[in-house]
């Protein structure tokens, strides 16, 4: 814990500057910034990385785009400020276009596609829905939530040790055993918050094992990727783009790299 003293500020000057922040910092805390020092802890406001895209921002996937936060493209071992913003407007800018090109140049469109495709696809997803509104085991979703994020804050910050990066991918596993027992006590068929969230911890636990398993594979520190074990920066083996697969809800992640093309064009 670190603490922030503002008390000998002109009050009248922080309101002016930070009076934001302020009314935050008193309405969770209790305590006047003003006055008292300000309790200081990292906290997690950004995933660095994201999918993968190639130059006009298309996945993997044909036909997918991607844009904005949700892509990797923007960020190396570390994220610059305001980095949201440039993702935003030139993955929007180029994502858009190339959509719009990618689908003109296609002999065929939605339209031209049996129904029976569609109903499916729907039927699938209903299906997947159905059986997280009729899992009645013993498991609170919140639960294995907070303890997803109470692994994940205390091992795989910034600060990141080998034996305790393996620890965690165990304790994900377990929690991914767990999550097979979760009971969602709410069966409403419109609007159950319970239900979204227990949806949406499957794709956190998987996305958890993925920064995990992939931090403890890069023993070097780079940006805010730091292990005191390997405490220099390496980049005859890890000047790479770490890249992910996903090959079942049971199976471990499939990792690969990437290098990182640091050649600089210059024209006079």
């Amino acid at each position: 814990m670190v603490y922030l003293d503002l008390s000998h500020k002109d009050p009248k000057e922080l309101d002016i500057k930070l009076g934001g922040i302020i009314e935050i910092y008193e309405k969770f805390m209790g305590d006047d910034p003003r006055k008292l020092p300000m309790k200081i802890f990292p906290a997690v406001h950004y995933s660095m990385g994201g999918l993968w895209v190639d130059y006009d921002q298309m996945t993997n996937i044909k036909g997918l785009f991607a844009a904005g936060e949700c892509d990797y493209s923007m960020h190396g071992g570390n994220r610059l400020g305001a980095n949201s913003l440039l993702s935003a407007i030139y993955g929007g800018m180029v994502a858009g276009p190339n959509a719009v090109k990618y689908i003109s140049g296609l002999e065929k469109s939605a339209e031209d596609l049996s129904s029976a495709l569609f109903d499916s696809a729907v039927k699938k997803e209903q299906e997947k829905w159905d059986n997280i509104l009729s899992m009645d085991g013993t498991e609170n979703a919140y639960v294995l939530h907070k303890e997803l994020g109470e692994w994940m804050t205390d091992n795989v910050t910034v600060v990141r040790y080998n034996d305790k990066l393996l620890k965690t991918d165990q304790k994900i596993e377990e929690l991914m055993e767990r999550y097979k027992k979760i009971n969602i006590n709410d069966t409403a068929s419109w609007s159950n918050q319970g239900a979204a969230f227990t949806r949406q911890l499957d794709n956190m636990l998987q996305l958890a094992r993925v920064i995990t398993i992939g931090a403890y594979n890069r023993n070097e520190s780079r940006g805010a990727h730091y292990k005191p074990e390997f405490p220099e920066r390496n980049d005859e083996e890890f000047l790479k783009t770490t890249m992910a697969t996903f090959k079942g809800k049971n199976q471990k992640p499939a990792f690969h790299y990437e290098d990182v093309d640091v050649i600089v064009n210059c024209t006079s």
